[in-house]
């Protein structure tokens, strides 16, 4: 009987490693890399996307901060709300954006080929975020690194197409600060220590613009109630205590 009940384990054993081989095989055989690459990729559910976003001809282009993917922007959802606000901000036709929304990839005719491609859908515009990049996740340094000013106590900054944008540097040698208020530049001393910094009394050049002053004296302001910094990426980010007070972008210094 032992020898009987040995054979049958033996036997089923041998049967289940057929149908699993049998099973593998199958699905080896019918997949198919041809076909898989023909099917337009699936829809995926909705999700928060921050990126740059351009519109020209009447097509939007959006590419993702996180994958530096490109999709063209389907002309449905919340898509005209999108345009709405690329239209208001002050930037030269065709130029990049950055803007956050949420919404899904699904697969639409290309409108010239009429090929299948990869869209996204905008279910809800979120906001832009003017003169602001993807920038970059790698960490960069407080001191001798060029901080272009992107918000001031949560308020975008306003820049004229062709004005010079407000900036901010720190020079490790002499422990100076300087930098341009959108008017006029301004200069000073500055103690750092690893999340601490303190600005002395800035002196700044005296001419008058017609507009950009108010903004000019908030970063003045800013600067002076400065108690820390936190760096995250390529932003820089200054607080009065607890209070955001200014948001600066690292950028390649302008020639």
């Amino acid at each position: 009987m032992k020898g009987i009940a040995t054979a049958r384990v033996l036997v089923l054993g041998t049967l289940a490693a057929m149908l699993a081989l049998g099973g593998c095989k199958k699905g080896k055989d019918t997949a198919n890399p041809a076909d898989e690459r023909r099917e337009p990729p699936p829809a995926s559910g909705t999700m928060s996307l921050e990126g740059m976003y351009s519109y020209m001809a009447d097509a939007g282009i959006f590419m993702d901060c996180a994958t530096r993917e490109q999709w063209p922007v389907a002309m449905e959802g919340d898509n005209a709300a999108l345009e709405r606000a690329y239209g208001k901000a002050k930037i030269a036709p065709g130029s990049p954006l950055l803007v956050t929304v949420q919404g899904r990839l699904e697969a639409r005719p290309n409108v010239d080929t009429k090929v299948m491609e990869t869209n996204l859908i905008v279910t809800r515009f979120v906001r832009t975020w003017p003169r602001e990049t993807c920038g970059s996740m790698k960490e960069v340094k407080l001191e001798d690194t060029y901080w272009a000013l992107l918000e001031l106590n949560g308020k975008p900054i306003t820049v004229t197409v062709n004005a010079k944008a407000p900036y901010l540097e720190l020079n490790s040698k002499k422990a100076s600060a300087y930098g341009f208020g959108g008017c006029n530049r301004f200069f000073g001393s500055y103690e750092a220590t690893e999340r601490s910094l303190k600005f002395g009394a800035l002196g700044a050049t005296r001419m008058a613009c017609p507009e950009g002053m108010d903004q000019e004296q908030e970063l003045f302001t800013a600067l002076a109630s400065t108690t820390r910094y936190e760096i995250h990426g390529s932003k820089l980010l200054l607080f009065a205590d607890k209070t955001l007070v200014a948001r600066f972008e690292a950028r390649a210094r302008p020639e």
